[in-house]
């Protein structure tokens, strides 16, 4: 359930990935390749559990992205409503039931997929992808702005210890100090 609603806030950031962190094309195809080869590690399974985990993805991302494209469109429509001086409130009131709408179709659409990946995975995999699953938004965003550059604290690096999460890391991986209690 955690999954499923912290990845519905996130779907929002990643329903159109294409044009909001820079690229088309090309850099889907990068993100693809550098998920298909940090998944597993990153979350303790084998490369045919990566696979379904990908095939999932890609078969709710079209559904996503249709959902994100209608939501934005209805926000622009009531932006365009409530920017007349007298604004029709028949009309407001049937776009935000449809707005309500479409946010818990949204969220049914990502409870069916988080229940997929689910099915797949061991809860200690489930919160390794979650967090997996976050330091990429947050890779992302870093990308989109501009904070991806030289060092930086919007960084992931490797998270370790026994059964360790490796986190995203699309550049150069940074050395980080740590620090253990002498044993």
């Amino acid at each position: 359930m955690l999954l499923g609603l912290t990845l519905a806030g996130a779907s929002l950031a990643w329903g159109q990935p294409s044009r909001e962190f820079g690229g088309g094309g090309g850099f889907q195809d990068r993100f693809l390749e550098v998920k298909r080869h940090q998944l597993g590690p990153a979350l303790g399974v084998n490369q045919p559990t990566v696979d379904q985990l990908l095939a999932i993805e890609a078969r709710y991302k079209p559904l996503r992205h249709q959902m994100v494209t209608g939501m934005k469109s209805d926000m622009q429509r009531l932006q365009q409503l409530m920017s007349q001086p007298a604004p029709p409130e028949a009309e407001i009131k049937a776009l935000l039931a449809e707005m309500k709408r479409k946010r818990l179709e949204m969220l049914n659409l990502q409870q069916r997929k988080d229940d997929e990946e689910t099915a797949l995975l061991t809860p200690i995999q489930q919160a390794r992808y979650l967090m997996y699953l976050m330091s990429l938004i947050k890779e992302a965003r870093s990308i989109k702005s501009g904070a991806g550059g030289s060092g930086g604290q919007a960084r992931p690096g490797i998270m370790g210890g026994p059964g360790g999460m490796g986190a995203p890391t699309l550049r150069p991986p940074q050395e980080i100090p740590v620090s253990r209690p002498p044993q």
